[in-house]
């Protein structure tokens, strides 16, 4: 399972270099310190357990998460479940609700972003990942 993981992990940080980015177009402002529920059809990260998670962030509801990274500056959540497909369309959903843009959208892999948070999702296999990081720049 590590190496499983490990791969993934890896496709994560190469997703940056796999999708050209999408037009810039302007979007609304969402306070995400003001999103206190998920959706319907999800679960907040922070309800899950993870100290380290955007406020208002969520996955889906019936996530089966097989590994995950909780620390300041790095959110990673490896997923069984659901299909990677319907991971990525509950975040093309959700996402601006949560106060992220998406910035590419290609070949089974997201990257979103907001004023704090770089995201990336991608689809390996039966698996897929998650990653939030408050690094930029460093």
């Amino acid at each position: 399972m590590l190496r499983i993981t490990l791969a993934v992990v890896g496709l994560l940080a190469v997703a940056g270099c796999s999708a050209p980015p999408l037009p810039s177009t302007p979007t609304p402002s969402v306070a995400v310190s003001a999103l206190t529920e998920a959706p319907a059809d999800g679960v907040l990260l922070s309800d899950l357990g993870f100290l380290n998670a955007p406020a208002g962030f969520s996955i889906p509801r019936d996530a089966e998460i097989e590994e995950r990274v909780d620390s300041g500056n790095n959110i990673t959540v490896v997923l069984s479940s659901p299909t990677g497909d319907e991971v990525a369309e509950y975040l093309r959903r959700h996402l601006p609700a949560m106060g992220f843009t998406v910035t590419a959208d290609a070949g089974g892999s997201l990257l979103f972003e907001s004023a704090v948070h770089d995201g990336a999702f991608t689809v390996t296999g039966e698996l897929s990942a998650l990653s939030l990081r408050t690094d930029r720049g460093a």
